[in-house]
């Protein structure tokens, strides 16, 4: 112990009843653990609450998502042959340039494009659609729907409506003009 002493500084020599308290809380003792305790002079501070961050975050994703995907859906539907079947019928009718004044154009509402409400999907035989149209004297709402009730049958013309903006009693229907044969077939 001397050597030790002289080589270290001051030996410090342990009593029985330290040994037996020090082995006792040991980790190194099978079966007993215990945990390692940190004390801290203050207590930490508390951390800031995220959640109306989180709550305004996921609001804006669905309605970005929600937006995004409308702008992509009505795109799809402007690319369709039926819109542009439907819109060269409609631009070419006498009455409706009689109604709206010539020349006639799809009213361009959101992002510069025309918006197209409905269902436009012939695969299932399904097309359901209205869109604006406009001219020197006035705004119309074009309606059209028609249905394939089997993949064999052809088309079947339900409404073709130009409704002017604001005063319905002067509609006019495309459907008695002969129209059919020439829209399903051509």
């Amino acid at each position: 112990m001397e050597r030790v002493a002289r080589i270290f500084g001051r030996a410090r020599t342990w009593t029985k009843p330290q040994i037996q308290s020090w082995r006792m809380y040991s980790t190194r003792q099978p079966g007993r653990w215990e945990p390692h305790v940190t004390q801290v002079k203050k207590p930490l501070p508390k951390l800031p609450n995220n959640k109306p961050y989180y709550i305004i975050g996921g609001a804006s994703l669905v309605v970005f998502w929600y937006l995004f995907s409308s702008y992509l859906t009505n795109k799809e539907r402007l690319g369709s042959s039926v819109l542009r079947m439907v819109s060269q019928r409609v631009r070419s009718e006498p009455d409706v340039h009689d109604l709206l004044g010539e020349p006639v154009f799809l009213k361009r509402n959101v992002f510069g494009d025309p918006w197209i409400e409905g269902i436009i999907n012939p695969l299932k035989g399904k097309v359901d659609m209205s869109f604006e149209i406009e001219g020197p004297r006035g705004v119309a709402t074009v309606y059209f729907t028609s249905v394939r009730k089997q993949k064999t049958e052809p088309f079947e013309l339900l409404r073709f409506l130009v409704v002017p903006a604001g005063d319905s009693s002067r509609a006019i229907s495309l459907l008695g003009h002969g129209i059919e044969n020439e829209l399903l077939e051509g």
